[in-house]
């Protein structure tokens, strides 16, 4: 009775500690502005720059030109001490919902500087009442503060309050309450010296099962949350061409096309080489004919040379059985369900394997770190069509290799298991070509099989039919769409694509090698002080050729430190268990090695193809973190080797919490500044 009083007494005193940090700490600039009472209007004196013209009493437009700095509001004689400043305006006609934000910089006196200096920019939203209220840091009194009001020539600006030394308002967040409650009640339960790490995984029983699932649904859920925020996305889904490629291919397909009827201009049709990307810009844009940006181009029709499989397997059932084209963003959501549980599931059935006696909060942890931590929320904060293939690839990877690991019985090898692994392995070459290459991974998941007899010894015809046949038919299918299509069962298309470079001339260039494996996997992330805390890294190189770059955020082993496991898998066999095991694992990273090369050799330096081999690292580090801390368990080492642990999780669950808010195409903060600004304000309390 004792022990269940304790096991409950520490959950509620959490939960009240985080009533408590919500109420005081996280509204400590509301218990601030107490200090200070006497709140002084400053818009009694002001004067109004050339800038702005007024036309109401507290309404005004922008007629300045881009650059100038002249739409301020100087306020003068205020001859007080500032301890913050609220400045109350809004946007009475913006366009879209991506310009409600208006910036602004104030320009102050005080008792050091008798002439205006600057002070940061600032990002405010009527519908974010926290972003009005900046809290200033200056010495002495304040004599004359200009507003400055970085707005577009046009844009109606209301101005309702500009008032200094007053209250905060108190705000309670529902949301943060309740991540800080789990947060703290996950570091308690999830603490080295928890009584939970005795529980093996192998033990773990419905309710293991059941926190997994809960864990997943709320991942997925967040997942549909977060490609929502991302307003421009979706926008351009509906209304551009380029980005509606699968539900126009479905429309092709419909009326028994493999093109699509979109018919190319004349004017494309007669460039020399139309995939000469200045050749083709310089002709066509002077006379302002359009083309079907990153799609195949092939003897004068277009063609999508994206994987076919989530063609057949989303967009074309739905568009026959509705006649309304499916949005991608489903699509992502269900496909990063399926690779979501079946990273848990695929870590489970290592475990069972080979790691009997891993705790089942070793396996949880890596498991929610492996599916959220390989890239896949770059995905759902940038939703468009180039994700679809990938994420489809991915997820049937890690169910074709769960299909093949569970195929291994004690007896014998369950035939209809590793054909059905085979099939969804043979799909991720609709989807991914390269991602195929994950089959070889059945070499040393089947060789010990193969040794002791379990398999190609009674029935040959019937174990080879049951792994090759699903390749093969597969094969067939894509081999004669292709053919069909550019004239080779090899011809996916992905040369004739009209974007930056002609694909046709590209080669492999020893240059490129290792400039593309720092960047990719070893550069440094960016790190600010300003929320997200993550900017763009600058990508340079000495390589003198052309080459095809996107910045990102950092190399996959730069922005989660616990994958350098997966690259000393090598010299730790004994640590692993050797075996089936250590050779599943080598090959894991040899392969992720691989696909890198390929990726950035041939497709370049983009950062949503790292995801096609990041998974391939975690993997590979599984075995290195299950096998040392499996070793160390019950010993005076398991709470260090459990911290390393925990803290190379949070590094990296930190980093792609983070980056959710920003993107490498264009800013959450321009795309969604409502939703940005919000999460801001709610991480940094002290603003």
């Amino acid at each position: 009775m004792k022990k269940m009083l304790i096991y409950w007494k520490v959950p509620l005193l959490l939960c009240c500690l985080a009533v408590v940090l919500e109420f005081f700490v996280f509204n400590f600039r509301h218990w601030e502005s107490y200090l200070w009472r006497d709140e002084h209007v400053l818009m009694q004196e002001w004067l109004v720059g050339p800038g702005l013209r007024q036309i109401e009493p507290t309404l005004y437009e922008v007629t300045e030109a881009e650059g100038e700095e002249t739409a301020t509001i100087e306020l003068l004689n205020i001859n007080r001490e500032l301890h913050n400043i609220h400045v109350g305006l809004k946007i009475e006609n913006p366009s879209t919902p991506q310009d409600e934000a208006v910036n602004i910089q104030l320009k102050v006196t005080d008792g050091a500087n008798q002439k205006y200096f600057r002070l940061p920019e600032r990002d405010i939203l009527y519908r974010v009442p926290k972003s009005e209220y900046i809290r200033l840091q200056l010495s002495g009194p304040t004599e004359e503060v200009q507003l400055i009001i970085n707005a577009e020539q046009g844009d109606r600006i209301r101005i309702y309050d500009v008032s200094g030394n007053v209250p905060v308002p108190f705000t309670c967040s529902a949301v943060r309450l309740a991540a800080v409650m789990l947060l703290l009640l996950a570091a308690w339960f999830l603490r080295p010296s928890s009584p939970v790490h005795r529980r093996l995984y192998v033990e773990c029983g419905w309710k293991g099962r059941l926190l997994v699932a809960v864990i997943l649904c709320a991942n997925i859920l967040a997942a549909g949350y977060v490609e929502r925020q991302n307003l421009q996305a979706i926008d351009t889904e509906q209304n551009q061409l380029n980005t509606r490629q699968y539900q126009m291919l479905a429309h092709s397909l419909a009326e028994g096309k493999t093109w699509l009827m979109v018919e190319p201009d004349e004017m494309l049709k007669s460039l020399s080489n139309p995939y000469d990307y200045r050749l083709r810009s310089m002709t066509l844009e002077p006379a302002g004919v359009s083309y079907l940006w990153d799609a195949a181009y092939y003897n004068g029709r277009y063609y999508v040379y994206f994987g076919i499989v989530p063609e057949l397997l989303f967009f074309l059932p739905y568009y026959l059985a509705t006649g309304n084209d499916l949005s991608v963003l489903p699509v992502l959501q269900i496909s990063g369900a399926f690779f979501m549980a079946g990273v848990f599931a695929l870590l489970g059935a290592a475990v069972r394997r080979w790691f009997r006696k891993t705790p089942f909060t070793v396996w949880l942890l890596f498991s929610f770190l492996t599916a959220n931590a390989c890239g896949v929320w770059s995905f759902f904060r940038n939703p468009t069509f180039y994700n679809v293939p990938i994420l489809c690839a991915l997820a049937f990877g890690v169910w074709g290799l769960w299909f093949w690991m569970k195929a291994l019985e004690p007896e014998r090898v369950s035939r209809w298991k590793m054909a059905a692994g085979s099939l969804l392995l043979a799909l991720t070459a609709g989807c991914r070509p390269q991602l195929v290459l994950v089959s070889v991974l059945a070499v040393p998941l089947f060789w010990s099989a193969v040794r002791e007899g379990r398999l190609l010894k009674d029935r040959k015809a019937a174990d080879v039919v049951s792994f090759c046949l699903p390749f093969l038919l597969v094969a067939a299918g894509l081999m004669y769409y292709n053919q069909i299509r550019f004239g080779s069962v090899f011809d996916f298309g992905a040369a004739y694509n009209l974007t930056l470079q002609d694909m046709r001339q590209r080669k492999m260039e020893a240059g490129r090698t290792v400039f593309g494996y720092f960047t990719t996997l070893f550069q440094p992330p960016v790190i600010t002080g300003v929320f997200p805390y993550f900017e763009q890294v600058s990508v340079r190189s000495q390589y003198y050729g052309q080459s095809i770059i996107e910045t990102g955020f950092g190399g996959v082993m730069a922005v989660n430190l616990i994958l350098f496991a997966s690259l000393a898998v090598f010299r730790l066999k004994k640590l692993v268990g050797g075996g089936s095991v250590y050779a599943f694992s080598c090959m894991l990273t040899g392969l992720a090695l691989l696909l890198a090369f390929i990726d950035f050799q041939i497709g370049g330096l983009i950062p949503r193809y790292t995801v096609d081999y990041t998974w391939l690292f975690f993997l590979a580090a599984a075995p290195v973190v299950f096998g040392s801390l499996e070793k160390v368990s019950g010993t005076k080492y398991w709470k260090t080797g459990y911290g390393i642990f925990l803290a190379l999780s949070a590094q990296s669950a930190i980093f792609h919490f983070l980056t959710v808010f920003t993107d490498v195409y264009e800013k959450i903060e321009y795309l969604n500044p409502v939703w940005f600004y919000r999460a801001e304000h709610l991480i940094e309390f002290w603003l």
